[in-house]
């Protein structure tokens, strides 16, 4: 079953400042690195001075092993306080009647 991942954290100064080049950088080890992960979508509200993601994957282990591993040191590292993460059983049936896409091959097309 897919497993949706949402986290929300107030960031830093610091981590307000980092540059687009550091960014990326990120978004490429993510991508590369993070085991079970189909997608991410990163989120910000400017207003409300909130940052966060939306990341889709395989399993409810997988999305664990990021959520209580890496993901809440590296934001808690940065500066970043205020950290939720919130896990959800996705519901591909409707999600896909909506035009969810739940797989990397339905992704690249």
């Amino acid at each position: 079953m897919a497993i949706i991942l949402q986290v929300n954290y107030t960031p830093s100064a610091q981590q307000d400042q980092q540059s687009d080049a550091a960014r990326i950088e990120s978004a490429e080890n993510i991508a590369k690195n993070v085991a079970g992960l189909q997608w991410k979508v990163w989120i910000s509200n400017t207003t409300e001075k909130l940052r966060g993601g939306i990341y889709l994957f395989d399993d409810l282990d997988s999305a664990k092993a990021w959520g209580e591993g890496n993901l809440r040191e590296r934001l808690a590292a940065g500066g970043g306080t205020n950290i939720s993460i919130t896990y959800f059983e996705a519901n591909e049936k409707l999600s896909a009647i909506t035009r969810a896409a739940f797989s990397k091959s339905a992704i690249a097309a």
